[in-house]
């Protein structure tokens, strides 16, 4: 199920709701056709594919929870800061040299404790983004725009602004673990988006997210909690950014204030690319996906032709500007 209210379009090309439905998918398979021709088969290597997997995984989990906000009308800007103080708490609370390094302070107290510890916070802050949307009626992106602001903080004064190296090494045994050939991370990746596809798709609680973000006032008449319900996918979106914390520190065996750069756009800009409407309402798993798999694809390809970082910038803006062109024009084509 994309949106409670599209048909199947089964394979009519001509069908604007095929390339709504479909379309990122389509140029994601036409990408990596046209990206191993250009790289001389470097593209589509085994190896070279496990690692854009890889480097899309942490992403991926916050695009996941990202999409169950967007879809249910909202969107959440503090998903990275979430991220960062989950991570910080799992790798300073979980060593006791690095405990003793922060300076707020925070006790050494072991390293499942401090993981637990970690997913509550970031439940947390998810909690206090739906209260905020939802009791006081502040706009999402003020609402999380604020806690941001205010994640920002508490991260600084934890730390003092100093990173923390060398958690436990359980982090970085999981982060480079690899299973079947594949890394641990991925498996995690996998299980995430299986989870949220199910979510969406098999139960009722993803039946109302699509009604509520189609028409919110119709959902509230219709009987469903329309608040109660946007409060849990806050509490999912923080959530996901504690797992995506657990793997960032996996994966880089570190974290600091500044960790994080722009994953916040790249998050916003693969729901975007993915064809998911930021107005609430349509979108589904195979939409987050296929954009975090293409604009992860894409970067690795420019990576690939050693295009200089400055014009995969403007390429990866182009980009955007033209999948909002598209989806625009598509959007009114079903109108």
């Amino acid at each position: 199920m994309m949106t409670t209210q599209t048909a199947k379009t089964g394979l009519n090309l001509r069908n604007p709701a095929f390339w709504q439905d479909n379309g990122t998918v389509v140029v994601l398979i036409a990408f990596i056709i046209l990206a191993t021709a250009v790289s001389g088969g470097v593209f589509i290597r085994p190896d070279n594919l496990i690692t854009i997997a890889y480097q899309a995984s942490i992403v991926g989990v916050l695009v996941l929870g990202q999409s169950l906000v967007v879809i249910s009308g909202g969107l959440d800007l503090s998903m990275v800061g979430i991220l960062i103080l989950s991570a910080v708490i799992m790798g300073g609370a979980g060593s006791e040299q690095q405990s003793m390094m922060l300076l707020g302070g925070l006790p050494y107290i072991g390293l499942w404790p401090a993981i637990i510890a970690g997913f509550l916070t970031a439940l947390l802050f998810g909690l206090l983004n739906g209260l905020m949307v939802t009791r006081l009626h502040i706009p999402a992106f003020i609402a999380t725009l604020a806690s941001t602001l205010l994640l920002g903080g508490i991260i600084l004064l934890t730390t003092g602004g100093a990173p923390i190296y060398y958690p436990d090494p359980f982090f970085t045994h999981f982060g480079n673990s690899i299973w079947l050939g594949l890394p641990a991370p991925i498996y995690l990746f996998i299980a995430m988006t299986l989870i949220t596809w199910w979510m969406l798709n098999r139960t009722r609680f993803g039946r109302k997210l699509y009604a509520i973000g189609a028409n919110a006032r119709a959902s509230h008449y219709s009987g469903v909690a329309v608040n109660n319900v946007r409060l849990c996918v806050y509490m999912l979106s923080g959530l996901a950014a504690g797992v995506a914390g657990f793997m960032f520190l996996s994966r880089t065996g570190y974290i600091a204030a500044a960790s994080g750069g722009d994953m916040l756009m790249t998050t916003i800009a693969s729901l975007v690319v993915g064809g998911i409407s930021l107005s609430g309402g349509f979108g589904g798993i195979k939409h987050a996906i296929s954009g975090v798999l293409l604009l992860a694809a894409l970067s690795n390809l420019m990576n690939i032709l050693l295009i200089s970082p400055y014009v995969q910038n403007a390429i990866n803006g182009f980009v955007i500007l033209i999948a909002v062109s598209v989806y625009s024009h598509i959007h009114h084509d079903r109108a």
